[in-house]
């Protein structure tokens, strides 16, 4: 590429939430291109595709991505929350019907060779040096190894997920609102199960499992970052936890646990006060990151970038009110998480002196 490039919009961030927000600008006749630092997408959290997200799929035109046989198609949720119950909650009756466990990594590969298909330009294994919001629009200064370029532009797109890469650049603050931690890893099933989502809380947070691609399962613990362990302890801590469950230790008892895929990240609410500003705009994780047990994750950030688009494309056009619609239509959908968020928490009274349901929102 060139030392200098011009565009009317620049993506940092080439995940879903960016990719969404190019393939819609390029849709619109806005010049765009997405930087991202890996060369090749990494395995990242959040699978669950519910049924009323395949109408915003159809509309970005990503829908047959799904159809793969990669992606599970899931009919429904198990969860033991409130109650000592395992309680079923099925899509069959569902108006939208079924919803998608996606193996996620290649999910992200998708996006990618889509984008690429439908002339996006996708620059990996660039890495955001600086950004400077000037008079005369944003400067983004970018490298690959020892090779340098500067990209010019009206906007800019956080797209860097809870990180907020660019806006911590640009001085902007994300506020954490609560302190949960996940600790995710892999496991081999000795046989199949049903393609179910199961959830349980426990004394100390919830579980949350999931089947995947080839007898995998996605499992993961949360719980605040207070009471996680140091790393060399954390293999123990789950095992612990696990015991003090009643259904999903049946559950994995039937799976092989593979601890070296350990991680833990911060997964608690978090959000900006106004999700744009001069030159610039945040999409997906980088302006609200959800609370898994919503759901609202991977579908919120390609909703956001749908949105986000079509308003940079409008305000590009000189519609005044482009930004403010995008800020209602996110701030509407946050709005309505929190309430949902908080509902759903407040079933969960078996323990009421525990450290973790003390502190929920």
């Amino acid at each position: 590429m060139n030392d200098k490039q011009e565009f009317q919009v620049i993506i940092i961030g080439g995940g879903p939430s960016g990719i969404a927000t190019s393939l819609t600008l390029t849709a619109r006749d806005v010049s765009n291109c997405i930087i991202e630092a890996e060369l090749e997408p990494k395995t990242k959290l959040g699978e669950a595709i519910p049924p009323n997200a395949k109408a915003l799929l159809k509309k970005m035109g990503i829908r047959h991505l799904l159809e793969h046989p990669r992606h599970l198609i899931y009919y429904g949720n198990k969860s033991c929350w409130g109650s000592d119950l395992l309680e079923q909650k099925e899509f069959l009756k569902d108006i939208y019907g079924h919803g998608y466990l996606l193996d996620r990594l290649y999910f992200e590969k998708q996006l990618r060779q889509h984008l690429k298909k439908n002339s996006g330009i996708l620059l990996e294994g660039y890495k955001l040096k600086k950004v400077l919001n000037t008079k005369c629009g944003i400067e983004a200064s970018i490298e690959n190894g020892k090779k340098n370029a500067t990209l010019k532009g009206a906007y800019i797109v956080d797209a860097t997920g809870r990180k907020a890469s660019v806006c911590q650049q640009l001085g902007i603050t994300k506020k954490n609102l609560d302190s949960q931690f996940s600790i995710s890893f892999k496991a081999k099933l000795l046989k199949p199960i049903e393609h179910q989502i199961n959830v349980e809380a426990t004394e100390n947070g919830w579980w949350y499992v999931a089947p995947q691609h080839n007898n995998e399962l996605t499992i993961m613990f949360f719980t605040l970052h207070e009471i996680l362990p140091e790393k060399k302890l954390l293999a123990s801590f789950i095992r612990k936890e696990l015991e003090m469950s009643l259904h999903i230790s049946k559950l994995t008892k039937i799976a092989n646990f593979d601890f070296d895929t350990l991680k833990v990240m911060p997964s608690g609410t978090s959000r900006l006060d106004i999700p744009y500003g001069t030159n610039w705009i945040a999409v997906g994780d980088a302006a609200f990151s959800y609370d898994p047990i919503s759901s609202y994750g991977i579908t919120s950030a390609l909703a956001s970038g749908f949105y986000a688009g079509h308003a940079l494309a409008s305000k590009l056009s000189r519609e005044e009110d482009a930004m403010t619609t995008y800020r209602y239509i996110v701030e509407n959908a946050f709005q309505a998480y929190m309430e949902k968020l908080c509902s759903h928490y407040a079933l969960e009274n078996r323990w009421e002196n525990s450290t973790y349901w003390r502190n929920r929102l």
